[in-house]
């Protein structure tokens, strides 16, 4: 099973693929989907839609693993993150990827022991945990791979799945368009 990992941001979304074997885990891609700064803000979201459907395209990940919204002081910064993830979840979902949901403190518990580890300890972890030589660059890129690391140490049972929803939503938009 391989499993992709997203850490969003509207300024560099994080991506990380970990292929989960029984009990081992194997570290496939890292990286961040950075569109240009000097975009339209719904440019930048086009980019980091049509990235993340290459990553979904290129390595085929049979779930998604999210980090759950972080609400800050800057409700407009917290906006941005809020149409950000609806795009990249909006990827996930057209691809039909079942997609969970995980929060920060949830992520860095699971990964390093501690709900409250700073990021460099988080992908001091990651690192060991995949087995990597080097660190996985940058901080988001390793941020994703947690996140996928977290969803990979969760038993089957005690996932709730949301439905993939590629063919039915696709089917429903075809059959409500018609009808105009």
């Amino acid at each position: 099973m391989i499993i992709v990992g997203i850490d969003p941001s509207s300024t560099s979304t994080g991506y990380g693929l970990v292929e989960l074997c029984g009990r081992q885990r194997r570290y496939l891609a890292c990286g961040c989907i950075r569109p240009p700064r000097r975009m339209a803000f719904e440019d930048r979201l086009v980019v980091m839609y049509e990235r993340l459907v290459l990553v979904i395209r290129e390595h085929q990940p049979s779930e998604a693993a999210v980090e759950s919204t972080f609400f800050g002081k800057d409700a407009g910064a917290a906006a941005k993150l809020g149409h950000a993830r609806g795009v990249l979840l909006l990827a996930l979902r057209l691809a039909g990827v079942p997609v969970w949901h995980y929060t920060p403190a949830e992520i860095k518990r699971s990964v390093t022991g501690n709900g409250q580890a700073s990021k460099e300890q988080v992908q001091f972890v990651t690192a060991r945990l995949l087995g990597l030589t080097e660190l996985p660059r940058p901080l988001d890129a390793s941020d994703a791979l947690a996140v996928g690391l977290c969803h990979s140490f969760r038993p089957g049972a005690e996932r709730v799945a949301q439905p993939s929803a590629r063919k039915p939503a696709v089917e429903y938009l075809l059959s409500r368009m018609k009808r105009r």
